[in-house]
């Protein structure tokens, strides 16, 4: 299995506007409603990766990434980004 840094993914994802949430492994775009996780950008090739970051993003509503991930944990990541991007939780 390959490295993020071992392709300059990390350098890259950087650059087209993801920060980094240790908290989580995940590389966040808020601009475009985008979450991929770290073991996801791991695994797949560049190629895989330009296709999911061209894909256009839909306001309100993030777009998760990740090889595998329980309900509970996608659910928890929308909620802590909803309200740190100042909208309501129900």
């Amino acid at each position: 299995m390959a490295n993020l840094e071992d392709f300059g993914k990390e350098t890259y994802f950087e650059d087209h506007g993801y920060t980094w949430d240790g908290r989580f492994d995940i590389y966040v775009n808020k601009d475009q409603w985008k979450i991929f996780g770290k073991d996801y950008i791991d695994d797949h090739s560049f190629d895989v990766l330009m296709v999911n970051l061209k894909e256009e993003p839909t306001p309100g509503h993030w777009k998760f990434y990740f090889n595998t991930e329980s309900p509970l944990d996608i659910h928890t990541l929308g909620k802590h980004y909803a309200v740190s991007a100042g909208m309501k939780v129900k």
